[in-house]
């Protein structure tokens, strides 16, 4: 793998290099910019790591598609000693990934939702049953899931909580400053509390509105993938 195939391979996941960064151990933003400007030989264990995680960042991408959504109305697995009844399969388009995953979630556990899995536009499958089982219970934190997604944002906003638009000429005095960073971090723990209602039952997004607009208030406003992969994960973005 040279430069130009992987920063191709990079940018095609969506990935920034800070991210990037932060899920390979021991290698820097810098050490990325040097693979990518062909300053550093990019090691061959770095391109079979990126055979590797290729599929896992997919996964965590909201955005990622078009996708397809499968699944049996009725168990694939039958008894040959019990009468039981043929299995139709189901195919739903998505927009995104996020989107599949959020009905994904509302089917769970219900009548005729069978062995899900969903796969690429390419074929290839992106998520299987057992990781699907995973997402809905919780236990994967990077899926693009709505939880997920609030504690992302919620992460995003503490940690620029510094960084907001300040109303009028005047400059703020360093105590004013303080308090206005104070109430935002406030406002980001609010996604965290709506991350956990969204675990036991689905909210509106006018709750999440509703804390945007306060935070637009204090001249804080957040990057739009974040919202925009939010609304993916709220609703059923379908193909026609």
């Amino acid at each position: 793998m040279d430069a130009k195939e992987f920063a191709l391979w990079r940018k095609g996941l969506g990935i920034s290099q800070e991210e990037l960064a932060e899920r390979w151990a021991g290698v820097s933003r810098s050490t990325i910019q040097n693979w990518e400007a062909g300053i550093s030989a990019i090691p061959p264990a770095v391109a079979d790591a990126c055979k590797i995680w290729e599929r896992r960042l997919k996964q965590e991408r909201a955005n990622l598609g078009p996708v397809t959504l499968i699944f049996a109305d009725a168990p694939l697995f039958v008894d040959a000693f019990r009468p039981h009844r043929l299995a139709v399969v189901q195919r739903v388009p998505f927009l995104t990934n996020a989107a599949a995953i959020a009905r994904v979630r509302r089917l769970w556990n219900t009548e005729a939702f069978y062995n899900p899995f969903i796969i690429e536009e390419s074929g290839l499958d992106l998520w299987n049953a057992a990781e699907l089982s995973r997402v809905v219970a919780h236990e994967d934190q990077r899926a693009p899931t709505m939880p997920n997604l609030l504690v992302r944002l919620a992460k995003h906003v503490r940690d620029t909580s510094n960084i907001y638009v300040r109303s009028g000429p005047r400059v703020p005095t360093q105590t004013e400053a303080k308090e206005r960073q104070k109430r935002i971090e406030t406002l980001a723990k609010k996604f965290d509390v709506l991350a956990e209602k969204e675990k036991q039952s689905p909210i509106e997004y006018t709750q999440v509105e509703d804390v945007l607009y306060k935070l637009r208030k204090l001249g804080k406003t957040v990057p739009d993938q974040y919202i925009t992969d939010i609304v993916q994960a709220l609703g059923d973005t379908r193909w026609p």
